[in-house]
């Protein structure tokens, strides 16, 4: 309890004796994925891969800055969230039909990608054009993939991110790589049909993103960005069930691993 008054006073004095600003942007994203799924032995399962049009949606975001006096240090605080929907190709192939190898089937899948991120950041301006940025968020993701009507998969998890990122400003042009791991925290798979939920041995991120700003007056800027993901899940527990009162096995979700990349683009206000 003592410690928890005392951060929020911390807290307290620095918004205090701070310069406060605030900013919150909206993007447009286009998706690339490119996903597998392994058996045992390594061989490819399914996959499931879109164009950056094909998947697509939209990022909001909201980030409250608290300048110290000196100017060489920032403190700030931002929330993100991302919506995407859309189709994905399927190849893959059927359980306990002669169609039993990679390639056998294919299809259209639907999918839906939520992802939250809630980040804590410190900047540090080495120059008055450069500044270091390390953050610390906790985000939440979830993805829906519709094989069919009767068989639906939810992936989720929750995450710690910590990230590193150099910020360069150029006259009204802002560039900033960042990198990103996320640990996924809790990592679950439901389906259809299963009264149990699948334990992921694990579900972790590395990112890479290069966003790009340009500044067209004090409140205004254009807003650009690639980023890429590595993707990888560890294959779950074993559960035994009766999948719709016929057939009953061990099941599991196998290993996956995803390369996928996003393109945003988009507007932020500043006030």
């Amino acid at each position: 309890m003592l410690k928890i008054i005392i951060i929020s006073a911390l807290f307290a004095g620095t918004m205090l004796f701070a310069k406060v600003s605030a900013e919150y942007s909206v993007n447009f994203v286009g998706m690339s994925m490119d996903y597998r799924e392994y058996d045992n032995n390594g061989i490819i399962q399914d996959s499931e891969s879109s164009g950056y049009t094909d998947l697509g949606g939209v990022e909001f975001a909201y980030k409250f800055n608290m300048q110290s006096e000196s100017k060489l240090e920032l403190n700030s605080i931002s929330f993100t969230a991302m919506i995407l929907d859309g189709s994905t190709h399927y190849i893959g192939s059927e359980i306990n039909s002669p169609c039993n190898y990679y390639g056998c089937k294919e299809g259209t899948n639907a999918n839906k990608i939520y992802d939250f991120n809630l980040d804590f950041a410190h900047t540090y301006q080495q120059t008055p054009n450069y500044k270091i940025i390390v953050s610390l968020g906790l985000g939440y993701r979830f993805w829906r993939r519709e094989l069919s009507a009767q068989q639906i998969e939810d992936y989720k998890w929750y995450s710690l991110r910590p990230s590193l990122a150099f910020s360069y400003d150029y006259k009204n042009l802002n560039i900033s790589p960042r990198f990103e791991y996320q640990y996924g925290l809790r990592p679950r798979m439901s389906a259809t049909g299963f009264n149990k939920e699948f334990k992921l041995g694990g579900a972790n991120i590395l990112e890479f993103s290069l966003p790009i700003e340009y500044r067209i007056n004090q409140n205004f800027s254009l807003y650009g960005a690639y980023m890429y993901q590595y993707q990888k899940i560890t294959k779950s527990n074993y559960l035994s069930e009766t999948i719709n009162g016929v057939y009953s096995d061990t099941w599991h979700e196998p290993a996956s691993i995803a390369n996928n990349q996003y393109i945003k683009f988009g507007i932020i206000f500043k006030y």
